[in-house]
């Protein structure tokens, strides 16, 4: 999977959403290209969000239908610190998803319990 651009698009700190649940927000807009991934394949793709660190919750809004093109599942985790990674799985038994570029929408928040 390949991010042609990620970019920080706002860090907040303190508990203003959400009654302080979180201490620290950020969210960025990615402009992600996937391969194909073949059918019972998975693809992933790591990005550097500063600050994120293991135990932070991560939330994607897709820019595209991932039921359109097959049977993909995704997953977004912090993997590393300052790192994000996402994860697309094609569940599909015979055909291969392809994804159009398009523009993703990602949200790190880092629980305040």
């Amino acid at each position: 999977m390949a991010f042609t651009t990620a970019t920080v698009a706002k860090y907040e700190r303190g508990s203003k959403q959400l009654q302080g649940a979180f201490t620290d927000q950020w969210t960025a807009n990615l402009t992600v290209d996937p391969a194909s991934i073949a059918a019972g394949a998975e693809d992933a793709a790591t990005f550097t969000i500063p600050g994120v660190a293991l135990g932070d919750m991560v939330m994607v809004a897709p820019g595209v239908n991932l039921a359109a093109t097959g049977e993909l599942f995704m997953s977004a985790y912090v993997s590393a610190a300052n790192t994000v990674t996402i994860r697309l799985s094609n569940v599909h038994a015979s055909s291969a998803a392809d994804l159009a570029s398009s523009t993703w929408k990602l949200w790190v928040g880092r629980p305040g319990w």
